[in-house]
């Protein structure tokens, strides 16, 4: 018999979810550290003038932020585990309760490293709905029940000029500095108390030269901050 034969105790699953929530704790307290000093980082820059150095380090406060959402998916997915663990050890296939988080924590123990529990909960899967359930979820086949929302926050490609911006905006509105995007039709330029100027941010709006209250404007060209 297979794991999940005679011999199997449905405690198994729990205990291994379990001790993977509590890893899960750890694993998220020191990413959400790393994503508020690569936050504040980008706040430095910003405030130093190392524009598009900033623009390159909001791509850790990204990728941080991204595996602290992962390992909250994670952590879900074991509390459920726990919860419906009886379903597991008594339907032959896989629950339709339990189909998003079982397929989700495949995918996810196939994008991670160090994760001892995580990777003995994929073996138990696997051995109890075939290898071809487990295929599924990591290649991410047509119909899996992987969550779409955790495929993105374990990728390992860069992210795209627009959520740099996107969240470059969000830090420098943090700081006080206000970040204007450029396109092919419009300059943008930094910001003066001339009024109807050509490359005003907001035209038509009257700024002067006494108000010490403005918000510096940083030009944004591309994906590249001037």
């Amino acid at each position: 018999m297979g794991l999940f034969g005679r011999k199997f105790k449905a405690s198994k699953v729990a205990k291994l979810a379990n001790l993977a929530i509590s890893r899960i704790s750890i694993l998220k307290n020191q990413h959400q550290v790393r994503c508020s000093l690569a936050r504040s980082d980008v706040s430095q820059l910003l405030h130093l003038g190392r524009h598009e150095d900033a623009l390159h380090r909001v791509e850790l406060v990204i990728k941080e932020q991204n595996t602290v959402d992962a390992l909250a998916m994670m952590e879900k997915y074991c509390h459920l585990l726990i919860e419906k663990r009886v379903q597991i050890k008594t339907k032959g296939e896989c629950p339709d309760e339990l189909a998003e988080a079982i397929s989700s924590l495949i995918f996810a123990a196939s994008r991670w490293g160090e994760f001892p529990e995580l990777h003995e909960l994929r073996e138990i899967f696997t051995s109890r709905y075939g290898n071809e359930f487990a295929a599924q979820s990591v290649e991410l086949r047509n119909n899996c029940s992987v969550q779409p929302k955790m495929i993105p926050k374990l990728s390992k490609r860069h992210t795209g000029s627009g959520k740099r911006r996107d969240m470059l905006n969000d830090i420098a509105a943090d700081c006080g500095i206000t970040l204007c995007v450029e396109d092919e039709t419009s300059q943008i330029s930094q910001s003066t108390p001339e009024v109807n100027s050509e490359n005003e941010c907001a035209e038509g709006e009257e700024v002067s030269e006494q108000d010490t209250n403005v918000a510096p404007v940083i030009k944004l060209e591309g994906s590249r901050i001037v």
